[in-house]
């Protein structure tokens, strides 16, 4: 009988133990046809930034929130490969991707602890986490993560098996692998680490919110001794360089060191046209390299351009008041002063609370300490567009507990200037007209502080810039430049509203009989209204879309002096038809994409030219733009010692500013204004208040380009013209010029 029951006893046994096998076997395998395939990790892609690089191949950008260097294991310090497998996984040379003994021993190890202390999870295991699986501690996941690791470890070297974690495993503060670890934590690469360095770093992934040494420096300094220990044990490094090392005190950089993010504005225009035309998703771990036209060095001159410009037509119209009122009662001074922002730091801007005003001093408390305000070096701060014409009393635009901002003026007597944010804007952009390239691109006072690209994202009505275009369009139909027109008033009904449109000249004066010439150097709106009455607003419109000028232009003849919006990019590339004979180009900012292996996916060229005028209509219209420079309204430009042209602009309640200059190598234009339209101030015209931000820019990167003249056309002719006459003359008395004018020459009343 007992014999009868044991047999049954081991038959079910048998039994259950094959059901249960065949069940995990089946579940295994169940699972197993769920797992991703891994065949294609033998190339595995790391994720890359992409790197934005200048002309010159200086690293613009570096997109991305993370930082990710990866580096083949080459290239990997070996005693930073001993460093982590002998802390994460010292059998990682010998088992297969699973270690059953180190899983053995672990338990052993906790259950003797009372607690976790040590995983059994393989580096193969933590690699398949990171690439496949989520973090979760569920049975399913961990057999699954078994599965992949048995077959990676059989598919792949061990060598590349530990290089890909190397550069996958979050070391923290930011960084992702080594290489970004050794910048992150120490401000060099990899391969320059010392020991004790390496050894830190090996011990974060464990738990990087624990043992990052920027957060928790004593238990980051035991975890690297314990990885020097393991170290030492597995017979990576002797006992007197465990010992030694150990001694050493870590010493971290305070900050991580800022990734490269120059020019803002251009790399978003970089970024919305490699997703919008050439596809590119996730741009910002596509690992592309791409390379611009942008020249970093001039993008810098540009930027300091707009920006000290802005302070000063801001300080112009006066001082528009405290940026916050301290309550003592409440507020903590310290906290209050230290409210400052990054892009205003790199100013010089200091936060600073006014003690005590009196008529020619304030006394003011700074970070730094006490400091004083005199008035002499203030008389720009006379209340925000009043009819003061300065600041002769402190009393007025100051009160005690107002917090301001000032700027150091001598350090040792804490003597300060009182200064302010802008509120105006302003944008740039320059580029070859040549070619189309463009070289600096500023969207506005920071980008920091607005990501609106101004360039080319605003549409403003552009004043007399656009009347270049008014002219070039009168050549273009008969007229020439001592064509004369009678400046007198203008006044058209309104269709249908029965009220009547007056313009006027800026001064409010008439000017009798004028020549083209003259009406564009002296930006006559009268004389422009006839000559596009004369021509046909029409052929204006056709004009200016053959210019480039893309948005729908109403048929009224306001058009003719810039009652259209536009955007700054289409005038600097309209104004580089002219150096250029007549021919422009489209924008051009990108001349190759290269893959993360510096394989070329995709290069640019210049686009072809495209014919906007006769060349010798380009040729005249680019004397009559020198003449608005050397006699007209742009003589500040005159200053830059080279061949210059171009057209101010201003808008009806001086809402918008502009100038647009070139030189024959170089196009540049500027527009400042309200981002709400609302008028700049009395007498605020682009002559004063866009043109100065101009030749600050032109003169800063003069020196990049030569003295070169301007093309000159075989269609044209110069002509001895009698100064008072305005007719060609062949006599050599009295006043007279020459003028150019277009084989054959027709002269048109």
């Amino acid at each position: 009988m007992i014999k009868k029951v044991l047999k049954y006893f081991i038959i079910f046994c048998v039994i259950m133990t094959i059901a249960i096998s065949g069940g995990v076997f089946g579940y295994i395998y169940k699972l197993s046809r769920e797992l991703p395939s891994i065949k294609d990790l033998k190339d595995y892609e790391y994720k890359r930034p992409t790197i934005i690089y200048d002309r010159n191949g200086k690293t613009i950008a570096e997109l991305g929130s993370e930082r990710r260097y990866p580096l083949p294991i080459e290239d990997i310090p070996e005693m930073l490969q001993n460093a982590v497998v002998a802390v994460e996984d010292a059998r990682f040379y010998e088992h297969g991707g699973v270690d059953l003994m180190g899983i053995l021993r672990a338990f052993i190890t906790n259950v003797k602890a009372g607690r976790v202390v040590e995983g059994g999870s393989t580096l193969t295991q933590q690699l398949v986490k990171i690439i496949y699986l989520t973090p979760e501690k569920k049975l399913k996941r961990k057999v699954k993560e078994a599965i992949l690791a048995y077959r990676i470890d059989k598919a792949l070297s061990k060598k590349k098996i530990l290089e890909m974690y190397l550069n996958q495993v979050y070391f923290g503060r930011g960084a992702y692998g080594v290489e970004a670890a050794a910048v992150n934590y120490y401000g060099k690469h990899v391969g320059e680490l010392t020991l004790a360095e390496e050894a830190m770093i090996a011990g974060v992934p464990k738990a990087p919110g624990i043992y990052a040494p920027h957060l928790n420096p004593d238990k980051a300094q035991k975890r690297r001794n314990h990885v020097l220990f393991r170290m030492y044990e597995t017979g990576f490094i002797t006992e007197d360089e465990y010992k030694t090392t150990s001694l050493e005190e870590d010493i971290i950089i305070d900050k991580i060191p800022p990734k490269n993010m120059a020019a803002g504005y251009f790399v978003d225009y970089v970024i919305r046209h490699l997703k919008e035309h050439e596809g590119v998703e996730d741009v910002d771990t596509a690992g592309l390299l791409v390379y611009t036209t942008l020249d970093l060095d001039m993008q810098k001159k540009a930027e300091d351009s707009i920006k000290a410009n802005l302070i000063e037509m801001s300080e112009a119209l006066g001082f528009r008041g405290e940026i916050a009122t301290y309550n003592p009662e409440v507020d903590h001074l310290e906290e209050v002063l230290e409210m400052q922002k990054n892009y205003l730091k790199e100013l010089n801007f200091e936060r600073a609370l006014v003690t005590k005003v009196e008529e020619d001093d304030v006394w003011l408390t700074t970070l730094n300490g006490e400091g004083r305000l005199y008035i002499k070096e203030n008389r720009w701060a006379r209340p925000y567009k009043s009819s003061y014409y300065r600041n002769t009393d402190f009393r007025r635009i100051l009160n005690k507990n107002d917090i301001v901002y000032v700027t150091l003026l001598d350090e040792e007597n804490k003597h300060y200037r009182l200064t302010q944010e802008p509120d105006l804007e302003s944008a740039l952009l320059s580029a070859n007209p040549a070619t189309g390239e463009i070289y600096a691109m500023v969207g506005g006072f920071d980008y920091r502080k607005s990501m609106f690209n101004r360039s080319f994202q605003a549409k403003r009505q552009v004043g007399s810039l656009f009347k270049p275009i008014v002219y070039a369009a009168a050549l273009e139909n008969g007229m020439n430049i001592m064509s004369q027109v009678l400046d007198a008033p203008v006044i058209k009904e309104l269709d249908g509203e029965g009220e009547f449109w007056k313009p006027a000249n800026y001064s409010g004066k008439f000017f009798g009989h004028t020549t083209l010439k003259e009406a564009l150097t002296k930006s006559r709106n009268l004389v422009t209204i006839k000559v596009a009455e004369k021509v046909g607003i029409d052929k204006i419109i056709e004009q200016a879309h053959k210019f480039g000028i893309e948005e729908q232009i109403n048929r009224d003849l306001s058009v003719s002096i810039g009652s259209g919006a536009v955007s700054l990019m289409e005038m600097v590339y309209a104004f580089s038809t002219f150096p250029n004979l007549g021919v422009r180009h489209d924008p051009f900012f990108i001349t190759k994409i290269e893959n993360a292996r510096g394989e070329i996916i995709k290069e640019y060229k210049p686009s072809d030219p495209i014919p906007v005028l006769k060349e010798g209509t380009a040729h005249i219209m680019v004397d009559m733009m020198r003449n608005v420079v050397v006699n007209g309204t742009a003589k500040r430009a005159k200053v830059i010692p080279k061949l210059i042209a171009g057209k101010t602009g201003t808008t009806n309640d001086n809402k918008d500013t502009w100038f647009v200059g070139y030189m024959p190598d170089l196009v540049s234009g500027v527009w400042v204004g309200f981002d709400d339209f609302k008028p700049i101030g009395r007498w605020r015209t682009g002559s004063n208040t866009a043109l100065p931000a101009w030749v600050k820019f032109t003169q800063s990167i003069q020196d990049n380009f030569g003295k070169m003249l301007f093309p000159v056309s075989r269609d044209v002719a110069y002509f001895r013209v009698d100064a008072e006459t305005h007719e060609i003359t062949n006599s050599f008395s009295g006043d007279y010029t020459f003028e150019p004018f277009e084989k054959p020459m027709t002269m048109t009343e």
